[in-house]
C-alpha cells in the first residue's frame, strides 16, 4: 500500500460532516461480495449491489473518501481522461459512442443521486473550457466534431464572450458544456456511504485488506483484524494499493494533482459561476465556491506527499492568469493521488473466476466512477 502522506486539512473536509468513524472489521464475516476500496467506485459499487439484493461489505483501509474521491475538483461532466478523438481512432467510431454513452450515464447517475439525496451537494452548472492561444476554427471544429459524433452540444464562446466571464487576456475562445455540473465531492461521497448503508450494504472504515485468497468457490479477504468469506472480490484501490491485484495494480501509475481555496473575494477576474480549465498541458481547473472563494486544481506530479510551500505556488498559478486578485490568502491546500492507465482509460473487468475490478479513473473520475459502479453490480 502506498503511505501517501496528506494533510485530511481540505476545504472539503472543513465543510462535511464526516459523523463518527465506523468500526473496523474484527473477526469472521461473509457476504456475497466483498468491494475493497471506500472511493466513489466502490461506494457504488456497494450501492448498486445493495440496491440489488445482494449481500455486501466493503473495507476501506482509511476513512471513506480519504483518498482522490474526496480531494478532487469536483467537475462531473460526460467522457473520460482521453480525448474522444484519440479513443475513436483506437476502437472506431462505433465504439467510441458506446463508451461516450456509457459516459454519459455515469453523468446522469450522480446527477439523479445528488437531486434525489441533497441537492445542495451541487454548486453550479455548466463547465467552460478556454483555450489559451487564438484559434477560433480550431475550438469550432472541436465542438463540430463532438455534436456530429457523440451528440454532445456545446456553446462557442468568442474572444469577448470567453473574457466577459473569465476576465483575463491568457485566454482567447472557449467552449460551453451545458451538460456539465460541479460540486462537493466529499459530501456527494458520504451521501452515496450513507444511502448504501440504508440499502443494506456493510461498510467498515480503518481495515484495509492485507490478502486475498482462494478459498472452495469463493475468496477469504483477510485484515488485521478480520476476514470476509465472498463469492466475489471487487477491487476499487485505484493508486493507494497496488499489490492486491497483481496485473491491474502492476498497470496503475500513480499521479498526484493539487488543489487551493483562498479567503472569501471580492473580485472581477471570474464572472460566472461555473466550471472552468483551461488547454495549459497539466492544466489549470477552477470555480467559485462557498462565500466567493476560489477553489484552484492544477499541476501534476509523482510524488506521494505535498510539495513545500504548496500554498505559495498555487498562488502564484492563480496570479499568473489572474494578476487583478492581488494578494489572496490561501486557506488551504492540498495534494490528491488518482490513478492513471497508460491509456487514460477506466480498467473494469473480471477474471472469470469472481475477482473484479473497477480503477483507473484519474483526470475524469466523478462520472467513470458511477459508471464503473454501474458495470460492476
Amino acid at each position: 500500500m502506498i503511505e501517501a502522506n496528506y494533510s485530511d486539512d481540505t476545504w472539503y473536509e472543513a465543510t462535511a460532516d464526516r459523523g463518527a468513524q465506523r468500526d473496523a472489521l474484527a473477526g469472521a464475516a461473509e457476504a456475497e461480495a466483498c468491494v475493497i476500496g471506500g472511493g466513489l467506485a466502490g461506494l457504488t459499487t456497494a450501492l448498486e449491489l445493495a440496491r440489488a439484493g445482494a449481500s455486501v461489505m466493503l473495507l476501506e483501509a482509511r476513512r471513506i473518501a480519504w483518498g482522490a474521491s474526496g480531494r478532487n475538483g469536483g467537475f462531473v461532466s460526460n467522457g473520460f481522461a482521453e480525448g474522444m478523438d484519440q479513443i475513436a481512432s483506437r476502437v472506431g467510431l462505433e465504439e467510441a459512442r458506446a463508451l461516450y454513452r456509457l459516459s454519459r450515464e455515469g453523468t446522469e447517475y450522480v446527477r439523479r443521486e445528488i437531486a434525489r439525496g441533497d441537492p445542495s451537494i451541487k454548486m453550479g452548472e455548466g463547465w467552460q473550457g478556454c483555450i489559451r492561444y487564438d484559434n477560433a476554427g480550431e475550438k469550432k471544429a472541436g465542438i463540430a466534431a463532438m455534436a456530429r459524433d457523440f451528440g454532445q452540444e456545446m456553446d462557442f464562446l468568442d474572444v469577448a464572450e470567453t473574457r466577459a466571464r473569465v476576465n483575463t487576456p491568457r485566454y482567447f475562445q472557449s467552449s460551453y458544456d451545458p451538460t456539465a455540473f460541479h460540486m462537493h465531492p466529499l459530501r456527494y461521497a458520504l451521501m452515496i456511504a450513507k444511502t448504501a448503508e440504508a440499502a443494506g450494504a456493510r461498510l467498515f472504515e480503518m481495515s484495509p485488506a492485507v490478502s486475498v485468497r482462494k478459498a472452495g468457490d469463493g475468496w477469504r479477504v483477510a485484515t488485521a483484524a478480520g476476514e470476509v468469506h465472498c463469492r466475489h472480490v471487487v477491487y476499487c484501490v485505484s493508486s493507494l494499493d497496488r499489490t492486491l491485484h497483481g496485473a491491474t495494480g502492476r498497470a496503475i501509475l500513480p499521479v498526484a494533482t493539487y488543489v487551493a481555496v483562498t479567503e472569501p473575494l471580492t473580485q472581477d477576474a471570474i464572472r460566472t459561476r461555473s466550471a472552468i480549465s483551461d488547454s495549459r498541458r497539466a492544466g489549470n481547473y477552477y470555480r467559485l465556491v462557498d462565500e466567493g472563494r476560489l477553489l484552484w486544481g492544477g499541476a501534476i506530479t509523482t510524488r506521494v506527499s505535498a510539495p513545500a510551500r504548496l500554498a505559495e505556488r498555487m498562488k502564484a498559478d492563480m496570479l499568473s492568469v489572474f494578476p487583478s486578485l492581488g494578494n489572496p490568502k490561501i486557506d488551504y491546500a492540498w495534494a490528491g493521488l488518482m490513478g492513471y492507465a497508460r491509456h487514460f482509460m477506466p480498467l473494469i473487468g473480471t477474471d472469470g473466476q469472481g475477482q473484479w475490478w473497477a480503477t483507473a479513473f484519474g483526470g475524469h473520475g466523478m462520472n467513470t466512477t458511477a459508471m464503473g459502479g454501474i458495470l460492476m453490480a
